[in-house]
């Protein structure tokens, strides 16, 4: 009888076969190995399986693959790229998914060429990671590669070349140049409205990010309808609480405070958070977005102290994924900041935009509009230390 290894396989008690994630998407905990013995009529005998680490596992397939093809060879390629994406899961390990993205896309494009589709998911890869460690400018660069390459590979209307449109409007609405996004996204939501009917999932959640992108744009008198309607589509299949309905109602709870309407906005808020969070975790990103939106209509209700409660948690959770000097945690710095000059705390306050005018200057530079806002506001208290 023969000893043999194999993965698990997707019939091993009805659970599909582990496969490594995008980048910046947690991996499985664990992959199984099954080993089995073979008899001498065909049939395989299980007898045991060891359970390893994605990253050891993925990782001793890429060494094996190279042993077996050499460096160079496509499947070579592949497979470190599926290691690498399980690296880009996992904390301490993104500097070098950073390093190895990059090498893989050089090597595939001295391979297989750049403008190849192997080559451009590698690229996209590389964006994703980029965009996540808070190099928007970057992240704007490879994802603006990406999208024209595959236009000219795949077509223009081709759902990889739209779903690279949506991932560059996406780091364009980072960079705070909203009406290149909400551009972006309404043309591919109405190139794939026209390929595919106007209630496809995918139309579904391009009309999401349209109106998300609307609402960034403070063009809110067009997002409210538009998040209206689609919520409405939504709930006439029954997915209003999926990930596309949490969202838009979570957007229309931001709307309707942008509009004033905050006892709405406060009960439409409440609702989308408690489902968000029971599905996903109280510290997921959407359920943070939605918790730092409900302190903002709190804040224009003037409970300030409430809200400034709210932010804090928020700016914890947000730092300890995302590190101190990231994006996501300069601006949740800067609305607990707002909150708490109003709240008469300012000396923290002024703490919190120093620090929000260096990174600010350091991600965006001296002029952007959100630098010199925080400027200005420093400059203000300064001046206005007390009422």
């Amino acid at each position: 009888m023969a000893l043999k290894w194999r993965r698990k396989r997707d019939d091993d008690e009805g659970r599909n076969k582990p496969s490594p994630p995008p980048a910046g998407q947690e991996p499985p905990p664990v992959v199984e190995l099954v080993m089995t013995l073979g008899g001498e009529d065909g049939q395989e005998e299980e007898i045991g399986r060891v359970a390893i680490p994605p990253h050891e596992f993925f990782g001793m397939k890429a060494n094996a693959t190279y042993e077996r093809l050499g460096p160079d060879h496509p499947e070579t390629l592949l497979a470190f790229r599926q290691y690498t994406r399980v690296l880009a899961g996992m904390e301490g390990r993104r500097e070098e998914a950073l390093e190895r993205f990059m090498d893989l896309v050089r090597l595939q494009s001295q391979v297989l060429g750049y403008v190849h589709e192997d080559t451009l998911t590698t690229a996209a890869d590389l964006a994703d990671l980029v965009r996540d460690t808070g190099d928007f400018a970057k992240a704007e660069e490879i994802w603006r590669s990406v999208w024209t390459s595959r236009g000219e590979l795949l077509g223009p209307d081709h759902p990889q070349t739209l779903d690279a449109a949506n991932d560059l409007a996406r780091v364009l609405a980072d960079l705070r140049r909203e009406a290149e996004s909400v551009a972006l996204h309404r043309d591919v939501l109405e190139r794939r409205t026209r390929l595919l009917g106007p209630d496809d999932p995918a139309v579904l959640a391009d009309s999401g990010r349209h109106a998300a992108a609307l609402g960034r744009a403070d063009r809110w008198d067009e997002a409210e309808p538009a998040l209206r309607e689609l919520i409405a589509r939504l709930e006439r299949r029954n997915e209003q609480d999926g990930s596309v309905g949490l969202s838009a109602r979570a957007n229309l709870g931001a709307a309707l405070c942008r509009l004033g309407r905050l006892d709405e906005a406060q009960v439409v808020m409440r609702d989308v958070l408690a489902a968000q969070q029971r599905a996903k975790g109280t510290d997921h990103p959407e359920a943070l977005t939605t918790r730092n939106n409900l302190a903002a209509v709190l804040h224009a209700q003037q409970r300030y102290a409430e809200a400034a409660a709210m932010l804090r948690e928020v700016l914890v959770a947000v730092s300890r994924k995302h590190g101190d000097g990231h994006p996501e945690t300069v601006h949740s710095r800067d609305n607990l900041a707002n909150v708490l000059i109003d709240n008469d705390e300012r000396a923290e306050a002024a703490q919190l935009l120093v620090r929000c005018r260096d990174d600010y200057t350091h991600v965006f530079g001296p002029h952007h509009p959100l630098t010199r806002k925080a400027i200005e506001r420093l400059d203000w208290l300064r001046e206005n230390p007390a009422f």
